[in-house]
This record gives C-alpha cells, sequence and structure tokens, in this order.
C-alpha cells in the first residue's frame, strides 16, 4: 500500500539534546501504527515535527506525496493531518458542539453550515451526540478525551495523530475508548497512535515502533517488537541476557 507519511532522516535539537535522530519513517495509507518509548525519547516530537508545530533541523516530510517540510501547521491539518492531545484543553464555556465547530471550520477550513452535518455526526461517531449543546467544561474526563478525538476528527483528517489518548482512564474507561478508535480506523482513517497503555495500543495497532534517545529502536509486528530484549531492557527495564 501506497505511504501517506513519510519522514526521511529527519533531525531536530533543542541546544545538545537531540531530539529527533534520523528519523526515517513510512506509514500506510490505512494503517494503525503504534509508538511507544520511555518518557523524553521523542515520542510527542515526532507528533510535532508532523503537524509543523516545531521545524526540523534538516530531513524531509512528505504527507500524500506533497513536501510539507516547510509546511504551515494551518496548511498541513487543512490537507488531512488531525491531532488529539494527551491533557485535553476543551474552550470549556463553549458548548460541545461549538467545540467541534471551530475545528470544522478553522482546520478543515470549510464554512460553517457546511459543518453542522459533519460534526453532528462525528459525536454520533464518538459517543457525543446527546452532550453536543452541554458546556464543554462540565464533562468528564472519558467525555473530554472523546472531545480531544471529535475534534480532532472534525478536520476530516486522512491521518489521525493520537498522543497517549488513554492517560488517566480506568481500564473499562480506556477499553470504551479503544472500542471508539478501532471503529474510526475501520472507517479507513490512517492512524498513528503514542501510548504507555500497551494492551490497548496492541489491540488496534497492526505496526509497533519503539522510540529512544529520539531515535527508531525497534520496528514492526507487535509481538515481536515487544519481545526484543533491547526493547525490553529500555521500555520495561528488563536486563537484556
Amino acid at each position: 500500500m501506497a505511504a501517506l507519511l513519510e519522514l526521511d532522516r529527519v533531525d531536530k535539537s533543542y541546544g545538545a539534546l537531540r531530539v529527533a535522530n534520523q528519523v526515517t519513517l513510512a506509514v500506510a495509507a490505512g494503517e494503525a501504527l503504534g509508538v511507544i518509548g520511555p518518557n523524553g525519547a521523542g515520542k510527542s516530537t515526532l507528533f510535532n515535527l508532523i503537524t509543523g508545530d516545531v521545524a526540523p533541523d534538516s530531513g524531509r516530510l512528505r504527507f500524500a506525496g506533497t513536501d510539507i517540510t516547510a509546511m504551515a501547521a494551518h496548511r498541513r491539518s487543512r490537507l488531512g493531518i488531525g491531532r488529539s492531545y494527551q491533557i485535553p484543553h476543551p474552550f470549556a464555556n463553549m458548548t460541545v458542539f461549538e467545540n467541534l465547530l471551530v475545528g470544522g471550520i478553522f482546520g478543515a477550513g470549510r464554512g460553517e453550515r457546511e459543518s453542522y452535518a459533519h460534526c453532528a455526526e462525528v459525536l454520533d461517531r464518538v459517543g457525543l451526540l446527546d452532550k453536543a449543546n452541554v458546556a464543554a467544561g462540565s464533562l468528564t474526563l472519558l467525555q473530554r478525551k472523546r472531545l480531544e478525538l471529535a475534534r480532532a476528527l472534525a478536520m476530516r483528517p486522512r491521518l489521525l495523530l493520537l498522543d497517549e489518548i488513554g492517560g488517566g482512564l480506568t481500564e473499562y474507561e480506556c477499553n470504551e475508548l479503544v472500542d471508539t478508535i478501532r471503529a474510526i480506523h475501520a472507517h479507513g482513517t490512517t492512524i498513528v497512535w503514542i501510548e504507555h497503555i500497551v494492551h490497548a495500543l496492541l489491540s488496534v495497532a497492526s505496526r509497533l515502533i519503539v522510540m529512544d534517545f529520539g531515535q527508531i529502536l525497534a520496528q514492526g509486528e507487535p509481538r515481536a517488537v515487544m519481545a526484543d530484549a533491547r526493547v525490553q531492557e529500555v521500555y520495561m527495564g528488563i536486563p537484556a541476557a
């Protein structure tokens, strides 16, 4: 399957700290890719490079065949790159539906009335349709996570980047959210998902990459990657034999 997203020898440093070290990666259209690694491994930086929140020092990025290396973040979102963040920060005094309209209008670049039906459909898909007219600040954590997911989907993404969306949830809540993410992927959306809750990740991802010190340490079939001695040492603290 053709690559939707390509990173070619991407580097990023902050002074002496190298947070992306010659990262080369291709994500196929329709794929669900999981990303794990210890804190500070460069996972969120990877997302920031893809979305345009930070610029690489060297290397190239392509999306759907277009070079996006120097492209502004808002133009990338309108090409079809959507993202959720670790900690949801909705517009608390706006309704849930109004929060989605922001993504539909400004993220996807669509008209207000054109966005109404799409935003209602997204709320239905993530299980928040009955909360459409509720102030976002009154939602529970699980509902805020669903809203964070919905705001990204309102941008009509071809590529959905999920940054630790399961964090802070109970096991039951996490399983509920995983069911929603699995349905979104089955609908055709390409997903790259950073997550520390590995069993949740493995229930969706067909391929896994492990990052450490800004590099891709290992990648491949998820269970084979998790059985790698280097991965177990770096990620789980199990000394290599």
